[in-house]
């Protein structure tokens, strides 16, 4: 599956430009001209689908777990602060909230953070299924996950919407190790991945993002041939690659 540009796909919305998963990044993102938002999504205690990408909150200087706190309480976290002192204030979304905003605007790239629950536990997935129903946005998200358990599980419930599973290792048969995932979108990372192994994805039907791009090299995309870049600054990504 191959697309007639590299898209760009703004990296925990503009993780270079505004705090990470917040509505100050996902407006900086739009705004620079991406493809597709990507944000992480875990549960809180109290069941609701929430915007952050670590499963703790150590990076605030909290030792709590985002899944042992209610959305109230999760809500009432200042995110941007560390980032900067005019980002003061920002606060922790919710996916509905994002998919509401997002809707008609901008695509966006779901990366659900499954953690250490049983794998039998599938609202995570279920969760944000109903809400993306709910938001009608069903053809302007890509599901992904490491999970591929629970992919199937969404691929089973709505084969229509589009996933993307990790591949973040060099791998002898590359088709093989994702030929079962039901994705579409394998997410490859620099520096593990070679020219040779995204043409055989992409001959076996699959299309290719490149992560771990934090030096802003994004010309290493083209030289790879991948399909799409995820990027830290959507406005560079684009400079770079279409001048």
């Amino acid at each position: 599956m191959n697309v007639d540009r590299i898209l760009i796909v703004g990296h925990r919305g503009a993780e270079a430009l505004a705090p990470e998963n917040t509505w100050a990044a996902f407006r900086a993102g739009y705004e620079a001209g991406a493809d597709l938002l990507e944000l992480d999504v875990q549960l809180s205690r109290d069941g609701e689908a929430v915007v952050y990408h670590d499963f703790t909150l150590f990076r605030l200087g909290d030792p709590r777990w985002v899944r042992d706190l209610t959305w109230e309480e999760l809500s009432r976290l200042d995110v941007g602060r560390r980032f900067g002192p005019h980002f003061a204030g920002e606060r922790i979304p919710r996916l509905a909230e994002v998919l509401r905003w997002a809707r008609g605007r901008v695509a966006l790239w779901v990366d659900l953070k499954h953690g250490f629950q049983d794998p039998d536990d599938d609202r995570l997935e279920m969760t944000a299924l109903d809400l993306i129903a709910k938001a009608d946005m069903a053809e302007q998200v890509i599901i992904s996950s490491w999970d591929q358990v629970a992919l199937a599980r969404i691929h089973a419930r709505r084969p229509d919407i589009p996933l993307a599973v990790n591949l973040r290792q060099r791998v002898a048969d590359p088709v093989g190790a994702v030929r079962h995932t039901n994705a579409r979108w394998i997410v490859v990372y620099w520096p593990h991945v070679d020219r040779p192994t995204v043409a055989r994805l992409q001959g076996a039907g699959f299309a290719t993002c490149l992560v771990n791009l934090f030096t802003g090299d994004y010309r290493e995309a083209r030289r790879l041939g991948v399909d799409a870049v995820s990027a830290s600054d959507p406005g560079a990504a684009r400079t770079t690659l279409y001048g």
